[in-house]
C-alpha cells in the first residue's frame, strides 16, 4: 500500500489511541511528562511531510501536551483496523533506511529518506 493510501485510511480512524516508542517517549519526558510504552496517546491529526513524505502524526497526552511524531514512532493496538497496514509500513521505511547509500530516494512510494540525506 502506497503512504498516501494508508494516510486516507488513517485519516478516517481520528481520533484513535497509539503508544510511543523511543523518540516519542523521550520527548514527551523532556517536556516533563512521565510516559512509558504502555501510556496511552491520542492521535488527532494525520498528514503527509513535504520534506520527507512520511506519514506524521499529531498527538495528544491526556490534554497535557501536543506533540508531532512519524508514524513509525507509534504502536497501535493489536485490536485496531489498520495494525497489521501500519507495521508493514513500518516496515518499509526500516527496509529502505537499511539500504542506506543504496536506496532510491526519489522513487514516488519512498517516505523518510529526505530525513536521513541531510546527514550523509
Amino acid at each position: 500500500m502506497s503512504a498516501q493510501g494508508l494516510l486516507g485510511e488513517v485519516k478516517k480512524q481520528i481520533p484513535f489511541r497509539v503508544y510511543g516508542k523511543g523518540p516519542v517517549i523521550d520527548l514527551f519526558r523532556e517536556l516533563g511528562h512521565f510516559v512509558d510504552k504502555k501510556t496511552p496517546l491520542q492521535v488527532t491529526d494525520v498528514f503527509r511531510s513535504d520534506e520527507s513524505g512520511e506519514i506524521v502524526c499529531e498527538i495528544e497526552l491526556e490534554g497535557r501536551g501536543k506533540i508531532t511524531a512519524a508514524l513509525t514512532n507509534l504502536k497501535l493496538d493489536i485490536t485496531h483496523p489498520l495494525f497489521r497496514k501500519v507495521k508493514d509500513y513500518r516496515g518499509e521505511v526500516v527496509a529502505e533506511l537499511a539500504a542506506g547509500e543504496n536506496a532510491d530516494i526519489n522513487r514516488p512510494g519512498f517516505r523518510v529518506g529526505d530525513l536521513y540525506k541531510r546527514g550523509r
